[in-house]
């Protein structure tokens, strides 16, 4: 799992690596995200992601979820999830480790790494 970020104004600058460039093929511009979490759910893995600028059509309190899938290149590719469920099931499991992250008072550990804390048992 990645860091948490409460906005992108509590981002280190030094953080480049959770920083992901996309090409919006409708503005034919790449755009950058922060990487905010990888979510294991059923089984499927998803991403979790906050635009570096504001974009105009994503809120300041929206994020992007995408599914990790492979392509037939043998890459991972992000693809849209089209399931209103899925996506908020996936939301909701963001929502809750998010509230685990901010809940643990470590702070000599990466957390998920730690034993200090009753969820991460």
């Amino acid at each position: 799992m990645a860091d948490f970020f409460d906005d992108n104004t509590n981002i280190p600058e030094e953080e480049d690596d959770d920083i992901i460039v996309l090409h919006n093929e409708a503005t034919d511009k790449d755009e950058e995200f922060y990487h905010l979490a990888t979510l294991d759910v059923d089984k499927r893995w998803f991403i979790v992601m906050k635009p570096v600028e504001k974009l105009e059509d994503i809120a300041d309190d929206e994020v992007l979820i995408y599914e990790i899938v492979d392509a037939e290149n043998g890459e991972s590719e992000f693809a849209p999830i089209e399931d209103e469920a899925l996506l908020e099931k996936v939301f909701d499991e963001f929502m809750k480790e998010l509230e685990e992250y901010e809940d643990c008072d470590c702070e000599d550990c990466d957390h998920g790494e730690c034993d200090c804390c009753e969820h991460h048992e």
